[in-house]
This record gives C-alpha cells, structure tokens and sequence, in this order.
C-alpha cells in the first residue's frame, strides 16, 4: 500500500484475512516486494488494557478517541468501539515500525479493533517514508485524483458524489482514509487503502494528485486558489498525526510541506448541488 509493505502475523492466517476482509486487493501471496516499515504481531495475551506509562492523549478515529500512553521506548494504544467496548490493545515500538497486538473483548468487535490498529500503526510507521494518511475524499477524473477536506459534517463525501452524479468520468478511490506520498520521482501520488470509513471503497490503485479542496457549507458557491500558508495548514490538519511524538510529526510536517510545493490547494465555499460540483471541476481539474 502507497508502494510501501506491511506484515501481520499470527498463528492463524486465516483469521487475519477473515478479520480484515478489506485488505484483500493488498494481499502480497509471493511475499514484500517493496520496503517493510511495519511488522505487526498478534498474540493472545501480549498486549493487556491497564493504564502503563504517561497517558497523553487521546487518537481520534472517525468520531471514536482511543487512548495513548508514552512508554520509555514506544506507546501502548487501548482500542474501544464507539459504544465503548475495548476491542484491541498494542504496544510499539518508537518508530511504528514493529508492534504486538492483543484482540480484547467480544469476538464481534475484534474486526473493529484490529483494523484502526493497523491504521493507527501506518500512519506513523509510513510517516518516515514521506508518505501522510489523511482524512479525505478522493475522486478519480481523468488520470488524477482530487482530495476533498474538510471538518466531519461539511459535505466531502457528498461532494464527491455530485461529482460522480454530474461529472463524466469520475469515480471514487477512496472516502475517509487516502494515503498521500511523494516517491523519489518527486510526484506527489494518492493511494486507495484498507481504511475508507463508512463507504466501502478499498482500491488498490494510485494516480498524481490533481488538487486539494477544503470545503465549507456556504449558501453560495464561491472557490479561490489557497496561498501557500494557508494550503499547508489545510493540509496538515487533515494528517493524521500525534503532535505529541516529535519524530512523526516532523516528518509528516516536512511531507506536506513538498506536497504544497508540488500540487495546488483551494477552498470551496459551497451549497451540495450540481452548480458547486461544476465550478469545482471547472477550477481544479486536469481538463
């Protein structure tokens, strides 16, 4: 994923695809053939729900805070469901890079607890790559892929389906967590993943990005060129990121930084209609 692999182990194989059945298109049957930055171990037992370390602070995904504590040489997560039911614990190590994983709870829940494990565990482990895990919607058009940010509520998936309503050619790669990466070609690419929220949508496809567009429900629709400041702070804000861990935070400081540089960023004031989504397309797109 994002050009980049990650390993989960476990004494039963099959539990993990039965657990994790949107990461299938991911699958490598011949084995990594690209860079490992994570290596995940699940075991009965390994990781348990206590409070450890410093708690300090709390990871929001999608609406449900797991809780964080900062250990002498990584974090422990504690994973709940929405209704509050522990579902995983992890610990790793400071890099994201090796991780132990316990599935707690109830057996229905354990999909749910694994899978923003490893969410969580990618975001900061790629984050060393120069690769961001953000929260977006993407539509394809044309070869590109556009990335609508904006706060939860304010219209990225709807606007995503106005423009596969009224937009030829448009398609959807992915609805809440895109991967963002720029490789050694300098290219700025955006990747489906395992993660899209409540839409199943789990491409394993990759394009340039087009451009980005936070949106803000307005009873007119009005669109400007963001200046650079102002696209780096839209950006960053859609990053999942710790601020609290130095190391992932600079790193992914510094990936959004080349992103600017290379892709153009816009704001989107909007009503959810077909005038919104033609103006939009009409602004940022690769005609």
């Amino acid at each position: 994923m994002a050009d980049l692999c990650f390993a989960i182990q476990a004494n039963d194989k099959q539990l993990i695809k039965k657990l994790l059945p949107s990461y299938a298109p991911f699958y490598l049957p011949q084995g990594p053939d690209g860079k490992v930055v994570l290596v995940a171990t699940i075991r009965e037992g390994a990781v348990n729900a206590e409070a450890e370390g410093e708690e300090i602070g709390q990871f929001d995904c999608g609406g449900t805070n797991h809780a964080i504590y900062q250990l002498q040489d990584g974090y422990k997560v504690v994973i709940s469901t929405v209704e509050g039911r522990l579902a995983c614990a992890m610990k790793t190590n400071a890099d994201f890079s090796h991780c132990d994983i316990a599935l707690l709870g109830e057996e229905c829940d354990h999909s749910f607890g694994l899978g923003n494990a490893m969410m969580i565990a990618f975001a900061f482990s790629a984050s060393y790559y120069d690769t961001i895990l953000m929260h977006a919607s993407v539509t394809m058009n044309k070869g590109y892929g556009y990335l609508f940010l904006g706060k939860s509520g304010t219209g990225k998936s709807t606007h995503s389906t106005l423009w596969r309503k009224f937009i030829p050619g448009s398609d959807l790669l992915n609805d809440d967590n895109p991967a963002v990466r720029i490789p050694a070609d300098g290219q700025a690419l955006v990747y489906g993943t395992p993660w899209s929220g409540k839409t199943p949508c789990y491409r394993n496809l990759k394009m340039p990005v087009g451009a980005f567009l936070r949106l803000e429900q307005s009873p007119n629709n009005e669109i400007s060129r963001e200046a650079p400041l102002r696209a780096f702070a839209s950006i960053l804000s859609s990053c999942s990121t710790m601020i609290w861990d130095k190391p992932s935070y600079n790193h992914i400081t510094h990936t959004v930084e080349m992103v600017v540089q290379r892709v153009p960023a816009f704001y989107l004031k909007c009503r959810p209609d077909e005038e919104a989504a033609q103006l939009s397309y009409r602004t940022i797109s690769h005609k």
